[in-house]
Formats: C-alpha cells, structure tokens, sequence
C-alpha cells in the first residue's frame, strides 16, 4: 500500500472503512483498505463523504492510529481508519465524533417510511412524520425539535446543518424498527399503545392496549408500503398551506379534540363494549378510540419475530 501511495502523481490517502460502513462503498472497497487520490487540503470529513458514508455514520476516525475531528486536513500520504457508532464499545468522550446522545429520543421521519412510523409510534417513541415532508422542512424539525433524522436517502444525511440522524439498511419495516431499537438502545424505553398509530398523540384511558394501532391491520384502498413504492399524496387530502411564519411541525395535521364520551361511547360496537368496557383508550388529539381485538395477537407475533416485544 506503501509503494501505490509513492506511485500516485496527486496527494493520496489509505483508507479503510470497518463494519457496515463498508455498505456505502462499492464491492471492492469493502473490508479492504483502498488509494483514495485528491487535490489541495481537504478536511476529511469531505474525504469521507465523497467516498459515499454520511457523516451521520460515523463515530471515530484514526489519522496514522490517532483519533481526530472531522476538521482534520489531510495532505496526503496518511492512512486513515473510519468506524461506525459503536453499540458495545464505549469510546472516550475526547474521540468521540458525534454529538452528544439525545436525552429523550425523538425521531422525524422522511417520506419513505410511513410503516416505520406507525411502528416506533406503536412503542410509545414521539414520532413525526409526513408524505409530503421536503428535505428543507426534514432538516428544520430535526434541528429546531431536537429530533433524530431516520432516512435512506444518503444525499439527505450528508447535509451538514443535520446534527442527529441514521441511515436505515433493512428495507423491511419491522427489521428497520430492529434496526432502530438497536442503534439507538430504546428496548428499556418501549412503553407500548401510549401514542396514537395516526397522529403521534398521547393516549390514555378509557382503556388500555389497542387493536386499531396495529399499522400491519387492513384498510380499504390503503397500499401496502412494504412493497418498496414511495408514498403518494392524495391530491384530494392535500394538507393546507403552512404559514410561514410558524415553526415546521404546524405541518402535523390539526388535532381534533375528542367527542363527548356519550357520543363517543356510542360509536363503538355493543360487542366492543361488552367485551372489552374496561380496557377502551383514546387519542387526547385527534380522538382516535383503541381496543385490544384479534389483530393484537397477530402484530405481537410478527414484532415477535424481530425480537420487538410488547
């Protein structure tokens, strides 16, 4: 590797990206070190987006066995080892690249991940999401919220005005609701059926664990997302236009404020409320009501199967 650096006519670097960052590259730039050939005094961090990883990826970097800072510039003829957020490691506050961990963590969503959406909802995480969220507003919620950024739109994490935010692998829903659990070590902090599937409000008695929740239940004319397509905007349903001078979520639709509880307990079946009287919840924003039914069994058992208990 040495000798290929000498060979170079322009300033050259060895590079070696470790773990999954090696999924951003091409096949034969993954689990080996490479020639990465510039001009001028780029920091690295420059480098290594170029390269293809977001710096939303990245947790430490080794210039010639030393940890540096995304400023560091590099002049050519150094080796450079970049590694991805560590789960099991603890590295020292001095080395580690990436802001400090969100307190309570939040999450926006891009416009991809919808089922996502409806999942860390489900687990009772503050979720916000919308079909039609630009990057512009994206970027605004996740600085001015405090909120992590989840997206597979790489072009989107590299922006550097993002401070908190993950790259998705898994293209299944419930591996990417794994994924997150994981990265961002929420297991301690699932408090199940305490959002709202629909619109990221509390809910709370009437009742207890919902049926409704469920984002795998059937729904009339509703897409399956998991079949890989983007969501569309019904140009019916189309939200109104957001004043501009208010803060990005007044884009969250309008909540409505729950019925009166005669009204509302007349809308439920009588065998709903025969069977299930003490165990009704609702929405307090958009006056969604739950309750435990058949579909509960059956999205246990399929978050079951990613190690997602609730």
């Amino acid at each position: 590797m040495a000798s290929l650096l000498r060979q170079c006519t322009q300033p050259s670097c060895e590079f070696r990206f470790y773990e999954e960052l090696g999924d951003f590259l091409p096949p034969e730039r993954r689990k080996c070190s490479f020639v990465h050939a510039f001009d001028g005094t780029p920091s690295v961090k420059d480098r290594i987006e170029s390269l293809g990883v977001p710096h939303t990826e990245v947790d430490l970097i080794l210039v010639d066995d030393e940890p540096v800072p995304f400023s560091r510039r590099l002049t050519g003829g150094e080796r450079v080892a970049v590694y991805p957020m560590f789960e099991r490691f603890e590295l020292g506050e001095a080395n580690r690249l990436r802001p400090t961990p969100l307190r309570e963590p939040r999450f926006v969503l891009d416009v991809h991940l919808g089922r996502l959406a409806s999942y860390l909802r489900l687990l009772g995480f503050d979720t916000l999401y919308r079909n039609d969220y630009d990057d512009e507003e994206l970027l605004a919620i996740s600085r001015a919220q405090r909120r992590i950024l989840l997206s597979r739109d790489i072009g989107l994490l590299k922006r550097s005005a993002l401070t908190h935010g993950a790259f998705l692998h898994a293209t299944d829903p419930r591996r990417q609701l794994r994924e997150v659990c994981d990265r961002f070590q929420l297991d301690a902090r699932i408090a199940p059926f305490s959002r709202c599937a629909r619109c990221n409000g509390k809910v709370g008695p009437l009742g207890a664990a919902p049926d409704e929740h469920d984002p795998d239940r059937d729904q009339p004319g509703k897409r399956d997302p998991d079949a890989g397509e983007p969501e569309r905007r019904d140009p019916e349903r189309a939200p109104a236009e957001r004043d501009p001078g208010k803060p990005p979520d007044v884009r969250d639709p309008e909540p409505q404020k729950p019925e009166k509880l005669g009204r509302t307990l007349r809308a439920i079946p009588a065998n709903v409320l025969d069977e299930h009287a003490d165990a009704l919840s609702q929405c307090g924003d958009c006056g969604q009501l739950y309750w435990p039914g058949s579909h509960l069994i059956r999205l246990r058992q399929r978050l079951a199967e990613v190690g997602v208990p609730i």
